[in-house]
């Protein structure tokens, strides 16, 4: 048999065949929370066996299915063994998040897309423990409206959506504003290159602060040495998934794995710093904006204040609620809470200050003050960094 297409010796109607005899099936590979050191998850992943216990792997046959337009069959028939997986894996752990892999192709139609709200509206699955991943590939490939507003549609419901492979495209950062993502995962092929080349170091740190900023997740995909986990877990990357934590396993042996609750180092050092460039990102927003309201501009002018003043609302305080939690307990950080509470009091003061045209000297005052709760702060957070290493 030649060749087709997608390179491989495996035909369209052999591949029909195995889906209508059930012999695809879901492997799950674990995903690691770099903020607690457990499982957090799985990302499910096709798999061909055979009678005889032969694995297909998907290069073999995925490409096939794309190139054919297959592949809807295949996530529309897949779908409810999805589910029916997911019910037992929550029944051992209902605290994980398993992803799955469609195509734009998939949203052509609203099958998919009423397939997914259909379980969700049925109490079938908690919509937050559900992810769909997407290739930027396919969706420049398919970026027709109507496939955006099927998505926005389960994103609406409370589903997650990943942009898979960033980092591969040549306009991942525009595609990932113009989509509505709330995780990206950093190609694995970045993070295999890590050691021997400083710019892919750069960009996977680059892309963990972006996506902190934007406040969404940040999964780092074929990790296989424990020297690349901890580099990623003290660059404050969110999650890791790869062969060193663990390879794809079939559904008995995945609920093993998560019944033993396997544990990894998993203190959010790299977290703690960026907590630190949050803060003195909303400190320099705030003076700045004040200065020039105070002491370059006219009394007249329109002013807009942008820097978040509900404490619990701001970047360091949603990791002190959130991420920082992990922390509870250690003194540095059970100090945090009064002195940031005070530093939105003194920044409350300033722009109150600065919209009523205050004198320059109780400006200069007040400013005073801010930065003196910012010192605190981050001496605070310093100490906190210091205390994690050890």
């Amino acid at each position: 048999m030649g060749k087709n297409l997608a390179g491989t010796t495996i035909s369209l109607p052999e591949l029909e065949s195995a889906l209508a005899e059930g012999r695809l099936v879901y492997y799950y590979q674990p995903k690691i929370s770099l903020v607690t050191g457990k499982t957090s998850g799985a990302e499910a992943l096709l798999r061909w066996i055979e009678p005889d216990g032969t694995v297909i792997p998907p290069a073999e046959f995925i490409p096939l299915a794309e190139e054919s337009g297959f592949i809807t069959e295949i996530a529309r028939s897949m779908f409810p063994k999805l589910i029916a997986d997911l019910l037992i894996i929550h029944d051992v752990n209902d605290a994980l998040t398993v992803s799955f892999n469609l195509t734009a192709q998939d949203f052509a139609s609203p099958e998919i897309t009423d397939l997914i709200r259909d379980a969700v509206l049925c109490k079938k699955v908690d919509p937050k423990r559900l992810q769909i991943e997407l290739t930027e590939a396919s969706i420049l490939d398919g970026s027709k409206p109507i496939a955006r507003v099927y998505l926005q549609t389960l994103v609406d419901l409370g589903l997650t959506l990943a942009m898979d492979d960033f980092g591969t495209g040549y306009s991942s950062i525009d595609t990932l504003s113009l989509w509505p993502f709330s995780v990206i995962k950093i190609d694995k092929g970045l993070i295999g290159r890590m050691h021997e080349c400083p710019k892919c170091t750069a960009i996977i740190q680059s892309s963990i602060r972006m996506a902190h900023i934007l406040g969404i997740n940040i999964v780092a995909e074929g990790i296989e040495t424990s020297e690349v986990y901890d580099f990623l877990m003290q660059a404050g990357c969110t999650e890791a998934q790869g062969f060193w934590m663990g390879r794809p396993l079939p559904m008995e042996a995945f609920l093993t794995f998560i019944k033993k609750d396997p544990r990894w180092s998993g203190l959010p050092i790299g977290l703690i710093h960026i907590a630190q460039l949050d803060h003195i990102h909303w400190r320099k927003t705030l003076i700045d904006q004040v200065i020039n309201s105070s002491f370059e501009g006219s009394a007249g002018k329109v002013r807009r204040f942008t820097a978040e003043m509900d404490h619990t609302q701001c970047r360091l305080g949603c990791w002190i609620y959130g991420h920082g939690q992990e922390f509870k307990g250690r003194r540095a950080f059970d100090l945090l809470e009064e002195p940031h509470r005070r530093l939105h009091e003194a920044g409350r003061k300033l722009i109150d200050a600065a919209e009523r045209d205050a004198p320059h000297n109780e400006i200069a005052d007040l400013l005073r003050a801010l930065t003196q709760e910012s010192s605190i702060l981050l001496g605070l957070l310093q100490e906190l960094e210091n205390q994690a290493v050890i």
